[in-house]
């Protein structure tokens, strides 16, 4: 078994146990290993060879077991014990936006509801209102979030797209006659939510790529064969497209495939001005039509006249346009990152040390990392009071001490509470050298309590930036009631900086948003909101949804050196006005 697939298996065993109402630290272990293992650089099963699952974060004795038995028989007799005492329906009602693992409990236990379509029944039912501890502002999120659900039935998120395609692409390219294997369709433009995951496959002479894919362990059916074309589903439910083309016709095949059909019919429209024929440019309306008149992507822009179009840009937006006026910025790269400026560590409920963090942060080329823990109303992640922050800010100081090319940044994640106020005191807010405010509570207020909340944080002197400002959980809650346009203008007039959070489950500020809030002049930084050290790695996520909202390295805050990340923050612009920040000041070891 692949670690995936070993995560996705301690993940299901870790809803079921809460789902039966054990121990919060128990479920939370399994959890917890099952992030390490997604993100584990080598496989699980190398480490089980040679006698060492222990080293992975967060296994022990009792973990090490369960993986090893994965691993030798491809099952698991807990997890089949679990799923044995456990309804199937309950988990899938853990997906629906606002049902915690307690109120599943409590509403399979009084009404016996075990389906997604027996809960929507109790729901209009208004059976659900009448349960302890419930109500009708429950009911309608259950609704809300059924409704969330059957929205996205037939898409998953990039999060889980893209890792899938990565896996697959890697094996088919070692198959033999398999001469180049790439993503295309929606995952190769970043799109948030994608339907399937489509592969092309460049062929030289016979292959056995549809045989060899039929048989994957995590295939679960063949849905279509055809000549060139074959047709998956996973065990994970991912659709799965694999088109196979010979390899001098991959560059016209793979631009066809990528679409979006919006940018391929712009691209028409501008060849239609008298640039060139549609016919000379090989794109064709289905793939036999196919011709090999041009071998790369970017030799196919050039005799257009046009600079090459990234994927993410090619949605239809009139990017064809603002290529040929030159009005697309340079696109944003990993390279142009500096750091990270919202991490969390063991002291809450991240899996590594500050030292272990900043290690992986220097080996990605990072100049700085700001520490930024739950605050202390976040009793589920572990939230710091006052004297473990103070406690963490003097081990932060010690690391500085020792570094000679890296700053650390003492920070916190805090709360805005569901009244407006945040959940520390202004002198320890003010003490820190970053603030960042989120919301992760009281998601079903009204717009106007959610964006007096944000306003307050907003307004408040030592706020520096609003973590994933609208709350979503992609294909699993919603954005909490946000008006946007009022919270870029808040961000404009306040100076508070606006986050792109990079986490796969989040991409929260989205494309859109993140293209309005430059046009109003905000900044916005690229975070990961990492909670290991693999999760560093999902600053590729946050540079993908800025790279869609066609925003450039000058409009992220964390492509400048720290002295311009710290004249940017609203604290230091109180102390130091618009000048540079006095030596002294700075925060250094």
């Amino acid at each position: 078994m692949t670690n995936l697939e070993l995560s996705w298996a301690l993940a299901e065993m870790g809803d079921l146990l809460e789902l039966k109402g054990e121990e919060a630290f128990k479920v939370r272990a399994y959890h917890r290993a099952a992030r390490a293992l997604e993100h584990l650089e080598e496989e699980a099963a190398g480490l089980h060879v040679r006698g060492e699952l222990e080293r992975i974060p967060g296994v022990g004795k009792n973990l090490a077991k369960k993986i090893a038995e994965l691993l030798e028989t491809g099952r698991s007799t807990f997890l089949e014990q679990l799923r044995q005492e456990v309804p199937p329906g309950l988990r899938d009602m853990l997906a629906v936006p606002g049902l915690g693992a307690k109120s599943v409990r409590l509403i399979h236990q009084h009404l016996g509801i075990t389906t997604l379509e027996e809960l929507e029944r109790a729901a209009r039912e208004r059976k659900i209102r009448r349960l302890p501890g419930m109500g009708s502002k429950t009911e309608l999120a259950i609704l809300r979030g059924l409704d969330m659900l059957k929205e996205h039935r037939d898409r998953v998120p990039l999060g889980i797209a893209r890792p899938l395609g990565r896996l697959f692409c890697r094996q088919i390219a070692a198959l033999p006659g398999v001469t180049r294997v790439e993503v295309a369709g929606s995952l190769r433009r970043g799109r948030p939510m994608v339907g399937d995951v489509d592969l092309l496959v460049g062929v030289k002479g016979p292959t056995e790529v549809k045989e060899v894919m039929a048989r994957h362990p995590q295939v679960k059916e063949v849905l279509q064969e055809e000549a060139n074309r074959l047709s998956l589903r996973t065990w994970a439910g991912v659709k799965v497209e694999i088109f196979l083309v010979p390899d001098d016709k991959f560059a016209p095949a793979w631009m066809y495939l990528t679409g979006s059909r919006a940018h391929l019919e712009e691209l028409k429209r501008f060849t239609a001005g008298g640039r060139l024929s549609p016919e000379s440019l090989g794109l064709p309306s289905n793939l036999e039509e196919v011709a090999a008149s041009f071998s790369s992507e970017e030799e196919l822009y050039s005799r257009l006249g046009l600079p090459y179009i990234i994927p993410e840009w090619r949605e239809g937006r009139g990017e064809v346009l603002a290529a040929r006026e030159g009005r697309l910025p340079a696109p944003l790269s990993p390279e142009d990152i500096k750091g990270d400026l919202h991490v969390h560590t063991c002291y809450s409920d991240g899996l590594h040390t500050i030292r272990e963090m900043v290690e992986a942060a220097r080996a990605r080329g990072y100049r700085y990392l700001a520490i930024t823990e739950h605050s202390r109303s976040l009793v589920v992640a572990r939230g710091l009071n006052v004297e473990q922050l103070l406690a963490q800010r003097e081990e932060i100081a010690r690391i500085n001490r020792e570094l000679e090319d890296f700053v650390v940044l003492s920070g916190i994640e805090v709360d805005i509470l569901p009244d407006g106020c945040l959940d520390l005191e202004d002198d320890i807010l003010a003490s820190l050298d970053i603030v960042i405010a989120s919301i992760h509570s009281g998601f079903n207020q009204t717009e106007e309590q959610i964006m007096a909340r944000l306003e307050a944080a907003m307004r408040h002197p030592w706020v520096d930036i609003i973590g994933h400002p609208t709350g979503r959980m992609l294909g699993r809650r919603p954005p909490y009631a946000v008006n946007l346009e009022r919270l870029l203008e808040l961000a404009a007039e306040t100076g508070t900086i606006l986050e792109i959070n990079a986490s796969p489950d989040r991409l929260d500020l989205d494309e859109d948003a993140a293209r309005r809030a430059k046009e109003h002049g905000v900044i916005l930084a690229v975070n990961t909101d990492a909670h290991d050290t693999a999760r560093l790695d999902d600053m590729g996520y946050g540079i993908t949804v800025a790279r869609r909202g066609w925003l450039g390295a000058q409009d992220i805050l964390n492509t400048r050196e720290l002295d311009g990340v710290l004249k940017a923050l609203k604290r230091n612009k109180r102390k130091w006005g618009q000048g540079s920040p006095p030596r002294e000041e700075r925060p250094r070891p």
